[in-house]
């Protein structure tokens, strides 16, 4: 984030009145500004370049280029500016391959508002986010059972030490790095060292796919 605390959002959906009920949102916290507005990936893109946000809001669908159009080409530019996709029921095989993508998070349009300012917060802070409901339907399906399977979640999840594994539930909760160090009466570059030894024992290329595993691994 900016020195001055603030989180700078640029928020890109092709539906005004979706993309004007985002802003609404975000912008009762006052420690949230909104940078930009887009209607398509390619100006969303242009944002990027010209506001250097902390934290791009993308729907998933969009015209030119799509949220995960952006998300591909800013991770091929290894740019890691937090990226939150907004996404609806249905769409399974499009969040599994953003999570692939380098996604961190995912919150549905129909949600809680509470939820959105929870996303921004966490990922803004290095953290990821899923809607519960979002996570609830990930688990069920058969998309996600191959994924599960395929990173072995229980096992990794298990490998990992008792401090590690309460570290990686708030983390798949949204909690920050500072929220976690405060919660456990830890130093916060304690919780960095933490989260680097999860990423490393689990083998997850980034925070949402360790939490992807907490997930799973506490439903089995």
């Amino acid at each position: 984030m900016n020195d001055d605390e603030t989180i700078r959002v640029v928020v890109a959906d092709d539906e005004p009145l979706v993309r004007a009920g985002i802003v609404g949102v975000l912008e009762t916290d006052p420690t949230i500004n909104i940078v930009g507005q887009a209607s398509d990936g390619t100006a969303a893109l242009d944002l990027m370049d010209s506001h250097t946000p902390d934290v791009m809001l993308l729907d998933i669908q969009m015209p030119r280029l799509s949220g995960l159009d952006v998300l591909k080409r800013l991770r091929a530019q290894k740019n890691r500016v937090p990226c939150l996709i907004v996404t609806t029921f249905g769409e399974d095989d499009y969040v599994m391959e953003a999570i692939r993508s380098g996604a961190d998070g995912f919150v549905l349009k129909s949600g809680d508002p509470r939820h959105l300012l929870t996303a921004v917060h966490a990922t803004a802070s290095q953290g990821a986010f899923f809607s519960p409901p979002i996570a609830r339907r990930l688990l069920d399906s058969p998309v996600v059972e191959q994924y599960s399977a395929y990173t072995n979640a229980r096992s990794r999840f298990e490998q990992l030490t008792p401090r590690e594994q309460e570290i990686l539930i708030r983390l798949s909760e949204g909690a920050t790095n500072a929220e976690i160090a405060t919660a456990f009466h830890l130093a916060p570059g304690t919780v960095k060292v933490h989260v680097s030894s999860i990423l490393r024992t689990t083998g997850a290329r980034n925070r949402v796919e360790a939490a992807l595993i907490a997930i799973r691994a506490r439903q089995v």
